[in-house]
């Protein structure tokens, strides 16, 4: 097979994700809510995160670490805070559900706060705050992760990637959002490098020992961005999607890549809603936010054929390119959809797009 991309319709994209988590027998509002999680990802851009997972969920269905029907159980806790026990749910749907809640929180009482526990992995955190800025609200997403960045001056991890996001509406397009992990890859990102026979570049890993290298294959942990800076905000991450959610913390955070998908993940995470108008007209926000991410594109650039950008334009030039061309899919992962079909009994993915 060619190692040339396929560039599959994304909406053939969703239609197969949904159909394959139906089939392994998730329920419709959970495979619903997964479906369109990894679908807006990879649309967005961020392949790491986004369908190339699909295979790898379906293993942990399977085993159960996921579980196909949960029971989702939501407590409010005080005026604008909650709790939601996810048992064991997708992260995408128990994110999404608890990011939903948040809003409703914020409607009533200006904030929302939620807290989610016995979760699984969630994905790219710009999909539930981009659920909170389509409501005029300022979104947080919060969660932790496998045990994966390097304590500055350690030889090993203690905390994982723990990403953070921030989203808010514009006047003019589609919401700022920065979504970030507190390394400058996510080890999904490795993940890609290593299907890909890829080096990484320098600064991204280092290896048991703690040494540096380019090698994927021997990256076994993550730098964090500004050292100790990085590493003070994965701390402060897994404060909130941890601590406060009663899972487990630190290095005890779960693997999602040990080969095992018969143990849960008890994984947590923290959404936030603020509702603008509590503090300040929306409008007003709104088109300050757009003047302020306006200008800073018309700074003098250093270099004439490299745009001055802010956190997401990479992510909503993409999605433009993606909704006109097709997602991109790796052969690789083409042949993995097309025997993952053949098991489940459902149609092919159809890659007859171009």
């Amino acid at each position: 097979m060619s190692d040339a991309l396929v560039y599959v319709a994304q909406n053939e994209i969703y239609r197969f994700v949904y159909q394959a988590l139906i089939a392994a027998g998730v329920r419709e509002e959970v495979a619903e809510l997964t479906a369109k999680g990894l679908w807006s990802t990879s649309l967005r851009g961020v392949d790491s995160h986004g369908v190339r997972l699909l295979v790898h969920y379906v293993h942990e269905l399977r085993g159960g670490v996921v579980n196909p029907n949960p029971n989702f159980v939501w407590q409010q806790t005080a005026a604008s805070t909650g709790t939601l026990d996810a048992d064991h749910s997708f992260g995408h749907a128990s994110g999404m559900i608890a990011m939903r809640h948040a809003i409703e929180l914020a409607q009533e009482a200006g904030t929302g706060f939620v807290s989610v526990r016995n979760s699984t992995h969630c994905g790219a955190m710009a999909y539930f705050g981009l659920e909170a800025a389509a409501h005029d609200m300022i979104g947080l997403a919060f969660t932790h992760a496998t045990p994966k960045v390097q304590s500055p001056g350690a030889t090993q991890p203690f905390f994982g990637t723990n990403p953070i996001c921030v989203a808010a509406p514009m006047q003019n397009e589609a919401p700022f959002s920065f979504d970030s992990a507190i390394s400058q890859f996510s080890f999904n990102k490795v993940h890609q490098y290593r299907e890909d026979g890829l080096p990484l570049p320098e600064n991204i890993a280092s290896d048991e020992n703690g040494q540096m290298t380019t090698d994927a294959h021997a990256a076994f942990q993550l730098l964090p961005i500004g050292i100790y800076k990085g590493f003070g905000m994965a701390m402060m991450v897994d404060m909130f999607s941890g601590l406060l959610s009663g899972m487990p913390t630190g290095d005890d955070v779960s693997s999602m890549f040990d080969g095992n998908f018969s143990h849960r993940r008890f994984i947590g995470h923290f959404f936030g809603a603020f509702k603008i108008s509590a503090f300040i007209d929306v409008d007003d926000f709104k088109q300050q936010l757009q003047m302020n991410a306006d200008k800073i594109r018309k700074q003098a650039r250093l270099d004439e054929n490299i745009p001055v950008m802010v956190p997401g334009d990479p992510q909503k030039i993409t999605e433009a390119q993606r909704r006109k061309d097709g997602i991109p899919v790796k052969p690789f992962d083409i042949e993995r959809f097309q025997t993952l079909a053949s098991e489940l009994g459902i149609e092919p993915l159809n890659t007859s797009y171009n």
